[in-house]
């Protein structure tokens, strides 16, 4: 005879964390390796014979280090959830307030109803990717913001020279810096037999270079070879957003930008350069356009049918064939 599943919802903070079980008052925790611990073990007296299934909205690294710590340490059943999704269950219950015990429990409410997936944490190697590769992009973003103050620094006249100095020297600084992450980018992908096939994979792409496969594996991570295309393409941001009801109401479909950003930001120059180098993109996107597409439009279909390829290349483990009709 199968055992129930007792949910259970955690609302996560930085500091503390509150834990909402059936029949009983939410109860909170520290936020530590010990907290996370001893909100296991009263969860786990709690359930009795009943088989746990912990739910948390993802955060970042605040719900990240819960949950890897009960994958891990406890071998838990843990499920990570768009906050969007709780917000719109809680509004669909009528909650008028907001708490952290509250939280907790409209958390603990909405997996009992949805049952959600149970989450897996990445393998290590690719989690080590996706921090180096984040941690480059920030670099950039900085380095690019001290250039554009470099340029305006050229028509202030008098221009004290502790000012150029600390200029030039934050640049090389950066500069120093992001070389070394991507030099350890580098040698990540090529130590990690699984990371260097998957960049190779995804490098026999038209369109797709070096770069860009990191930076897909880095920002698509599990989602590529785990979850169904239609899932992917929602966490990509890229599924389609239609606004019709009737006669009178026929908005504008739009692509629903609730996803990952950086993952849509990687895929848009490989795409622009597919569309005009990759034989199956080439024919889609022309289609789309000789149909009276926009183009605008016919390059996010694009983008969304470079991501699945990538999906399909990365699951069965081969390289790109123009011949093949997706």
């Amino acid at each position: 005879m199968s055992k129930q599943v007792l949910y259970v919802g955690i609302d996560v903070g930085c500091e503390e964390l509150w834990v909402s079980v059936p029949r009983r008052k939410p109860k909170k925790f520290e936020h530590s390796k010990r907290g996370i611990r001893s909100l296991y073990n009263w969860a786990e007296k709690t359930a009795g014979d009943d088989q746990l299934h912990f739910c948390m909205e993802a955060t970042g690294v605040y719900s990240v280090s819960v949950a890897s710590q009960m994958v891990s340490e406890c071998q838990a059943q843990v499920s990570v959830v768009n906050p969007a999704q709780i917000a719109a269950y809680g509004r669909v219950q009528m909650k008028r307030s907001k708490t952290d015990q509250l939280d907790a429990e409209v958390i603990r409410a909405f997996a009992e109803s949805q049952k959600p997936t149970v989450w897996t944490p990445a393998a290590r190697p690719l989690r080590q990717l996706t921090a180096l590769v984040t941690q480059a992009d920030a670099i950039k973003d900085c380095l690019g913001q001290w250039q554009n103050r470099h340029h305006a620094h050229e028509f202030v006249p008098n221009l004290p020279d502790e000012v150029k100095k600390t200029q030039r020297s934050i640049e090389r600084s950066l500069t120093t810096q992001l070389k070394k992450i991507e030099t350890a980018i580098a040698n990540l992908c090529a130590q990690e037999p699984t990371l260097a096939q998957q960049v190779a994979l995804l490098c026999t792409i038209p369109g797709v270079a070096n770069k860009s496969a990191v930076k897909l594996l880095a920002y698509g991570q599990n989602w590529l070879t785990e979850r169904s295309a239609k899932a992917l393409t929602a966490h990509a941001g890229l599924a389609p957003h239609h606004y019709q009801s009737g006669t009178s109401v026929r908005g504008k479909s739009r692509i629903d930008k609730r996803g990952n950003s950086k993952l849509r930001k990687t895929l848009y120059m490989p795409a622009l350069v597919a569309v005009h180098h990759n034989p199956i993109l080439i024919r889609f996107y022309q289609r789309l356009l000789n149909n009276g597409k926009p183009k605008k439009l016919a390059l996010v279909a694009a983008m969304r049918k470079l991501l699945l390829i990538s999906r399909a290349m990365l699951i069965a483990r081969k390289t790109f064939n123009p011949l093949i009709q997706r």
